[in-house]
């Protein structure tokens, strides 16, 4: 019997995903602006084009995101020292509060389902799900 591990998983994501971004309401930012806020928050400054190719969306699209976030403060423009024509966008104390509060929503969605499960049956849950992210790790190609 085959078993639905791409489904049941991707199913569990999406809900505790679309559970924290209800906190993007109180910022006023979109699934997208947080996409990026996101990836520079655990990634450190990236260049716009880096973000472009990150995220599978186009450079132009990018651009008009970057600026909204720029002009609300929750990104700042520098320069890269490594190319005095480019520069890098980073993640301003105001952007990682919009992080910080949707990790935690998150966190508590999950606290408040593990605990329906009782300690034991959440404990065995996460060491089979830390078990299959190490395989996943070792399987896992970045192409």
């Amino acid at each position: 019997m085959k078993q639905p591990f791409e489904r049941v998983l991707r199913e569990i994501c999406f809900m505790v995903k679309v559970e924290g971004r209800k906190v993007l309401r109180d910022f006023g930012i979109t699934p997208a602006q947080f996409d990026i806020l996101q990836k520079i928050y655990f990634e450190g400054p990236k260049r716009p084009g880096e973000l472009s190719l990150l995220l599978g969306v186009a450079k132009s699209t990018i651009s008009g995101l970057v600026k909204r976030l720029e002009t609300d403060g929750y990104l700042t423009r520098r320069p890269d020292a490594a190319d005095g024509r480019a520069y890098l966008l980073a993640i301003t104390r105001k952007g990682e509060s919009v992080i910080e509060k949707v990790i935690e929503r998150r966190e508590s969605f999950i606290e408040k389902i593990t605990s329906e499960l009782g300690q034991e049956k959440a404990e065995n849950i996460l060491k089979i799900l830390k078990e299959l992210k190490d395989i996943m790790e070792k399987n896992f190609s970045k192409q």
